[in-house]
């Protein structure tokens, strides 16, 4: 055999073996890859810049994505994967968002997600967490929006010392969305938190890790809050206090959960313009302790048409000094 004929011979012998090495290592790299480090990310909205572009660019990445804001950013931010935290950076960072469209959305099972420091101003809601995905929120104000914080369709949203005011619902729960606040206001809406449809607003004392914290305030709103169509209002160590009507109304189905005491102070209902809870046919209201003080309302607990009512018996606590009635219809 001639030299040319072995070298081509040996040519043919190791191409494909070569080029199974390239491939090969190919493959490696891009399994390395999906092990993304850590990304920080400064948008200046006051320059220009854009989360949603920031979101677009690192759409597919799973390591961290920290995006630091500054300015107030005129767009809707959609989160559509995990581990993202959204942080602002001093007093004047926000949102500032036109019905319909909505402040910040995290959807599509996104989970690991945060969002700090932002003041968050009008749209169809401040926030929305939808469609089993879960975001913590920070030291947020929401206010001038329709649906405040707001979660639907399995999502969860956490909210920790945040103030909602001057929206429609400050808080808002619809198809088996939950929304947790603790160590927050919830002030001047006209319903402060609702929970319909399945939807379950928690207003507690505790925090993911077990630690207690203060309670939530729910004052100076039209109503403080509701429980419709088999919705939830559960609340720990809560106040209900100065609505123009009723302090928690229950219809159609619902429930409303005056749960134990978790950091020692209870649960008080005072200064409401009606009942400090009003229970209507069909639904029910469940006492678990005697951590509770409804006092200085038009009815303390005021029952219509034999819905459930559920007390421990221990009693539950001080129900004094409301002017036409402490407990009214009520049959245990």
């Amino acid at each position: 055999m001639s030299n040319s004929l072995v070298r081509r011979a040996v040519r043919q012998l190791f191409v494909p073996v070569v080029a199974g090495l390239v491939i090969l290592g190919h493959s490696v790299s891009s399994a390395a890859q999906t092990i993304d480090p850590p990304v920080n990310v400064d948008v200046n909205c006051g320059q220009g810049d854009s989360v949603g572009s920031v979101l677009a660019t690192y759409a597919n990445g799973i390591g961290l994505l920290t995006i630091r804001i500054t300015g107030v950013c005129a767009e809707q931010i959609t989160v559509k994967r995990s581990n993202v935290s959204i942080e602002g950076q001093g007093t004047g960072a926000g949102i500032q968002a036109t019905a319909p469209l909505y402040g910040i959305v995290v959807t599509d099972g996104a989970h690991n997600v945060s969002v700090d420091n932002l003041t968050i101003v009008g749209g169809t809601a401040a926030a929305w967490v939808s469609r089993n995905a879960h975001a913590e929120f920070s030291n947020i104000v929401a206010r001038q929006s329709l649906l405040g914080m707001s979660a639907s369709d399995n999502g969860t949203m956490d909210v920790t010392a945040s103030v909602m005011s001057n929206n429609t619902y400050g808080a808002y729960a619809i198809r088996s969305g939950v929304v947790i606040v603790r160590n927050s206001t919830i002030e001047n809406n006209t319903v402060g938190v609702i929970g319909m449809k399945n939807g379950t607003v928690n207003l507690t004392s505790i925090m993911p890790d077990g630690a207690t914290v203060t309670g939530v305030t729910v004052r100076n709103n039209g109503t403080g809050g509701i429980a419709r169509s088999g919705g939830l209002v559960e609340i720990s160590d809560a106040r209900i206090e100065n609505s123009g009507n009723v302090g928690l109304l229950v219809d159609s189905s619902s429930s409303v959960h005056l749960f134990g005491s978790l950091n020692g102070v209870g649960n008080t209902i005072t200064g409401n313009g009606s009942a400090g809870v009003l229970v209507q046919k069909n639904s029910s209201i469940v006492i678990t302790d005697a951590n509770n003080t409804l006092t200085g309302n038009l009815f303390g607990i005021l029952c219509q048409n034999n819905p459930s009512f559920i007390v421990p018996a221990t009693g539950f606590g001080n129900v004094s000094g409301n002017a036409n009635g402490n407990v009214v219809g009520c049959t245990p």
